[in-house]
């Protein structure tokens, strides 16, 4: 392939990476028939006795939790905010929008746009479609064990699933055992579906890979086209590079045996 394919090449992949990333966040748009469990409510129980969650040190911070309620939600994934650019991403994992109830038995979700943005999601829907705003939300998913936060770093656009665990309000400082009440972060959760705005989402703490479920994973058919484009540029870039090198090393000998 001359150096005009390579060009093409590189475009066309970077056409369909980008193509597929936007399309990719509309996969729960092709979930047809969801799983009986998913049209159900979210379940929250006071605990029959006291619980305690170990604190965590990772990264910069030292969390502390206090548990309030066990709760266990099944539901469809709208989208998945990686926290990549939080500063609390080390036990954070994700932010993961899912809709239940109603909004999934009828597909109402098919029907809407979602955005989920670094701290919160956001729906949009057009005259005609009578989307719950109570079986939907956007839950920060919490763990300190390495296993659950994989689990949850797994989670697609699409997948339904099932979270396990307890709802919390966290503690969040530089120091453990932080006293100075200015020095410490607090991220409080809410304990209604009925609540909006900030302070709306859950904040649910996952003890164990096992508290988090893909029931059903989602069409993954844009997520492979994305991988297929990025892997199609960077394949094009270094051919494009060693052509590029080859040329430059074929003018250099060229100018050196002119001079002589």
């Amino acid at each position: 392939m001359g150096n005009s394919g390579l060009k093409y090449a590189f475009v066309f992949s970077c056409l369909l990476y980008f193509g597929a990333c936007h399309q990719d966040n509309y996969s729960y748009k092709l979930v047809a028939g969801p799983l009986p469990s998913t049209q159900q409510q979210p379940l929250q129980a006071l605990p029959e006795a006291p619980v305690s969650i170990e604190p965590c040190c990772r990264g910069p911070y030292c969390w502390k939790f206090d548990p309030l309620f066990s709760y266990d939600l099944s539901g469809v994934v709208f989208g998945v905010s990686h926290k990549f650019s939080s500063r609390l991403a080390d036990v954070m994992a994700a932010d993961v929008g899912m809709v239940w109830g109603e909004n999934a038995a009828l597909e109402h979700y098919r029907k809407v746009r979602f955005r989920v943005m670094l701290n919160y999601s956001e729906v949009y829907w057009k005259d005609g479609v009578n989307f719950n705003l109570h079986e939907f939300g956007n839950t920060h998913v919490l763990s300190c064990d390495p296993a659950a936060f994989k689990a949850v770093k797994a989670i697609k656009t699409g997948d339904q699933v099932r979270l396990r665990g307890w709802l919390v309000n966290a503690e969040i400082a530089e120091k453990p055992g932080e006293t100075d009440k200015s020095k410490i972060m607090r991220l409080p959760s809410s304990v209604s579906r009925r609540d909006k705005g900030e302070g709306a989402c859950e904040v649910l703490y996952v003890r164990s890979a096992a508290d988090v479920e893909v029931l059903k994973a989602g069409p993954r058919l844009w997520l492979w086209l994305k991988w297929l484009g990025l892997a199609g540029a960077l394949a094009s870039a270094v051919l494009l590079l060693l052509a590029w090198q080859r040329k430059l090393k074929r003018d250099l000998a060229e100018t050196e045996a002119a001079n002589f």
